[in-house]
């Protein structure tokens, strides 16, 4: 096996601070004559070490505002491949039956493990989400979101990558199905998920969550029919 290149052993170093410092996505790094005292490295080192973990979605670099942890986890921009899988709107009901298979199950979890905070911000997501199908603004980052906050919330965090992997599809699912009926289920079942996790109804969130993507999936068959 190859030796470790410095540069390779400072992105290391790096994500070991990160770990050690319980640095969450959107969390800043110290500026570089801080970080390069801490890692005793050389500007030109540590900016490599940095690109590097950039490359592997771990950081983001804002020019002229520093280092920030990534919300991508370090996770590849399309790790099911679907680059290479031929364009088929089919695709589009398999990826919500495998949403199918855990997300409801997932959101049982949430409503019997979420903290307060985190059933506040996925309430207010929720009403995120309404506020920019009520404007006529593209809501697909607020859905995503919507849909990661209640993985996270699940205190699994397994499912919290798979959730983020899975929202690459969401885009196209609301791409497929606009329409004012599917946007006003949306909403309506945005609320009854945030809900019941807020009440502490797994049963309810569950089944809600249920509902919401089966409507989803149907409104996507008969968009292809």
């Amino acid at each position: 096996m190859a030796k470790a290149t410095l540069a390779e052993d400072t992105a290391q170093s790096i994500i070991q601070y990160i770990l050690d410092n319980h640095l969450k996505p959107g969390d800043k790094l110290p500026t570089e004559p801080v970080f390069m005292e801490k890692l005793g490295v050389g500007r030109g080192t540590l900016r490599e070490g940095i690109k590097l973990l950039a490359a592997r979605n771990i950081l983001d670099i804002r020019q002229g505002a520093g280092s920030y942890v990534s919300h991508q986890r370090g996770i590849p921009d399309d790790p099911l491949g679907l680059t290479f899988i031929e364009e088929d709107s089919k695709l589009i009901v398999d990826m919500l039956d495998v949403r199918l298979l855990f997300e409801p199950h997932v959101a049982r979890l949430a409503a019997a493990r979420a903290g307060e905070d985190e059933k506040a911000e996925i309430m207010a997501q929720a009403e995120e989400v309404e506020r920019c199908i009520e404007a006529g603004e593209s809501y697909v980052a607020a859905d995503a979101r919507f849909h990661r906050l209640i993985a996270e919330a699940s205190g699994n965090k397994v499912f919290g990558n798979l959730t983020y992997i899975l929202n690459t599809s969401i885009a196209q699912n609301i791409a497929i199905t606009k329409d004012a009926q599917r946007d006003s289920n949306t909403i309506r079942y945005h609320r009854k998920i945030a809900q019941a996790i807020m009440d502490k109804q797994p049963d309810d969130a569950a089944s809600y969550m249920n509902m919401h993507l089966q409507l989803l999936r149907e409104f996507v068959r008969e968009k292809m029919s």
